[in-house]
């Protein structure tokens, strides 16, 4: 047994260079008789890319590919064996037909397969290809936005006041069709993370969208025209005051005590808002001033109206803009008119170097104040006086404001009127003759 290996393996090595010379013409001969007896075969391409573009037509309306559920293909080729022995997927383009899409929808569309190879020679024998395509449109529209400050918190003893805006207030979407018509509005979220808010702020927000009736939509596909939003929040110091009015004598005449005046508000007190703690420091509120001169019988009779007016920043929250004034012993006053003559007309401080005249000859007066006192009164009970401290004078006349004086004891009356006047002549003071002949 061993001696028959032995040979076998002494002759086969012996013979080892004709037993390769053999197989190889076997080879050729048997490639040669595939080609001539066999000529043309199939195969299978594997994970060929599907390309999907738009047509111009779906270009021009917008209509975009949101989804497609083939993204390669398999396909069987036929051919000569040489030509085909070397291809591969990149020598296959496969493209969906979106000829027949007009509108948006789901549409099952064919897939064409064409060879790029333009050397290769071979058939596409797998038909019917097919993917499924969503296709979508894209529209723009306009939507509000509104603030949304529920997260804030605000500081004690403040209080939000006044409009909470938001900018901008109109933006503009972009988006698949339906999921932009289902938008109705865009609360821009203002989110403040330093704590309470103590004044006025202008805080960062996000937007959220919302359907129309009223449910969030979470993460919605779509642009935006703003990629900021700003709430503007104001806040303030709130406080209620109380109101004082002031009452100044009367600026032509002296006597009365504006303390015996008794009178009455239409309001007592105002609630309002500061844009600082400044409004802290506040114990009331002054309306406003009124003096004696200019308040008349018909004005006691009737009260007097003072606007509310505030420092620029602070807020009126009561809504009130103006006060009345009335006067609960209005019946008890009345008013009179007095001509006071020039006798009971005096000039004081008039400078040495110039002589003056009075050319008014009688001022007439309005006197206002308790019937049974005023009725009383004569001429003879109201002077006048004309001050000329501090004025320039000059040679010529001259038109000065008077004062008056009410004479008698517990004065229960004053002049009203805003201004009551005189006419004077000035002239070079005459030298004293004792002088003259001295010199």
């Amino acid at each position: 047994m061993n001696a028959v290996f032995k040979r076998f393996a002494n002759g086969f090595v012996n013979n080892l260079k004709t037993i390769i010379q053999a197989l190889i013409i076997s080879v050729i001969i048997w490639v040669f008789i595939s080609v001539q007896i066999f000529p043309d075969i199939s195969m299978h391409i594997q994970d060929i890319p599907v390309s999907c573009e738009p047509t111009t037509f779906m270009e021009d309306e917008n209509l975009h590919i949101s989804s497609i559920d083939t993204t390669k293909v398999t396909i069987q080729i036929e051919g000569k064996r040489y030509s085909l022995s070397n291809l591969t997927a990149d020598d296959f383009r496969a493209s969906c037909d979106l000829s027949e899409i007009y509108s948006s929808g789901t549409y099952n569309v064919p897939i064409h397969v064409t060879l790029t190879n333009s050397d290769a020679e071979c058939t596409v024998s797998t038909k019917n290809l097919a993917a499924t395509v969503t296709v979508v449109k894209i529209v723009s529209r306009e939507v509000s936005v509104t603030p949304n400050t529920n997260s804030l918190t605000i500081a004690d003893g403040m209080q939000i006041e006044g409009d909470v805006t938001v900018y901008p207030d109109v933006v503009e979407i972009t988006g698949e069709e339906t999921l932009v018509n289902s938008v109705d509005h865009i609360q821009a979220v203002a989110k403040y993370e330093e704590g309470k808010i103590d004044h006025s702020m202008a805080i960062s927000a996000t937007p959220m969208y919302f359907s129309r009736n009223g449910i969030k939509l979470v993460a919605p596909s779509l642009a935006c025209s703003a990629n900021e939003f700003v709430v503007n929040v104001p806040v303030y110091k709130v406080k209620t005051l109380p109101i004082q009015v002031k009452f100044t004598g009367s600026n032509n005449s002296s006597g009365f005590s504006v303390n015996d005046l008794e009178y009455m508000m239409s309001i007592d007190e105002l609630t309002i808002a500061s844009p600082d703690s400044s409004i802290d420091n506040l114990d009331a509120i002054d309306i406003g001033e009124i003096s004696l001169s200019s308040l008349t019988l018909k004005d006691l009779q009737g009260g007097v109206t003072l606007p509310i007016e505030l420092p620029e920043g602070y807020k009126n929250i009561s809504g009130n803009k103006s006060i009345t004034v009335t006067f609960p012993q209005s019946e008890d006053f009345g008013q009179l008119g007095f001509t006071v003559p020039s006798d009971n007309i005096t000039v004081i401080n008039k400078p040495s170097n110039y002589d003056v005249k009075i050319l008014t000859n009688e001022i007439l007066v309005n006197v206002v104040g308790y019937s049974n006192y005023i009725q009383t009164m004569t001429s003879s009970n109201i002077f006048a006086t004309v001050n000329l401290l501090g004025m320039e004078l000059k040679e010529g006349t001259k038109t000065v404001s008077t004062t008056f004086r009410l004479t008698g004891g517990n004065v229960n009356a004053w002049v009203a009127g805003e201004s009551y006047t005189v006419e004077l002549l000035i002239t070079d003071a005459v030298e004293d003759a004792e002088t003259v002949e001295a010199e």
